[in-house]
């Protein structure tokens, strides 16, 4: 995935992505970072086609992301928002099988295969024994993983996860990092996330993207681009690296 150049701007007329450009490396952990108005889930939008650049360009494996249509994207990339909401009867397993819907035509009943590859995204979430039960009965934790089975039943090479956390104890928040880098490492998927918590995005990424101000401030592998000086200029936060060798590299904020 490429990102060329790309600027937006809603309505109001403040540009919340600047002439950004970088490239997602394919089977790798990329996280987004950046305080709150950065554009950061501004630039997420744009990555799942929810917004179109009012200049530049985002090329999926080679072809201009404008250029798929609504089928072909979901069969190629999968997301997972925010914010999620499911009717009150809504079992695990039904709400996965709306994953499938990009392979299916009209009025076609589910196949054998679909089936299958619901089972598949069941028992890769861990979900498989809950799958009968009703999504608002499952835990904040359970509940992303199922939002994340579904995304995963649509058999993508690319997964993006607008904050994944968000909202979740820090039992669950890694619980689901630890899924991802799971996904990553047996699944070989690309994925792309935005994450809040530093130490988190250092841990669980091959690389990261700090912006500010709608801007790409830094970008590369964690321990090489998060720095003392990276954190006072992206937060205007004063912090002190340290590493440890069990968990490696991670921040301690001091103060502003």
């Amino acid at each position: 995935m490429d990102i060329k150049n790309v600027t937006f701007a809603y309505q109001d007329g403040i540009v919340r992505v600047k002439d950004v450009s970088f490239s997602i490396a394919k089977g790798k952990i990329t996280t987004i970072i950046g305080p709150n108005g950065s554009g950061k889930s501004t630039l997420m939008s744009l990555l799942t086609n929810n917004n179109k650049p009012q200049s530049g360009h985002i090329y999926l494996e080679g072809k201009d992301l404008n250029e798929y249509r609504p089928k072909e994207l979901a069969k190629t990339l999968a997301v997972v928002h925010q914010y999620n909401v499911a009717p009150r009867d809504m079992t695990v397993e039904k709400l996965v099988y709306y994953g499938r819907l990009p392979y299916k035509k009209m009025f076609q009943q589910d196949r054998s295969e679909d089936a299958e590859i619901v089972q598949w995204a069941l028992k890769v979430t861990g979900l498989y024994e809950r799958r009968h039960m009703l999504i608002e009965n499952l835990s904040g934790g359970q509940q992303q993983r199922a939002w994340i089975a579904m995304a995963l039943a649509q058999k993508t090479p690319y997964l993006l996860l607008d904050e994944p956390t968000s909202n979740l104890d820090i039992y669950y928040q890694y619980d689901i990092l630890n899924l991802v880098k799971q996904l990553r490492d047996e699944q070989g998927l690309t994925i792309v996330m935005v994450l809040h918590d530093i130490n988190q995005a250092i841990q669980f990424s091959d690389a990261i993207i700090a912006m500010k101000d709608g801007e790409i401030v830094a970008q590369g592998d964690p321990k090489e681009i998060v720095t003392k000086e990276l954190m006072q200029e992206v937060y205007g936060v004063d912090v002190v690296i340290k590493e440890d060798e069990d968990i490696g590299m991670y921040m301690v904020p001091l103060g502003v």
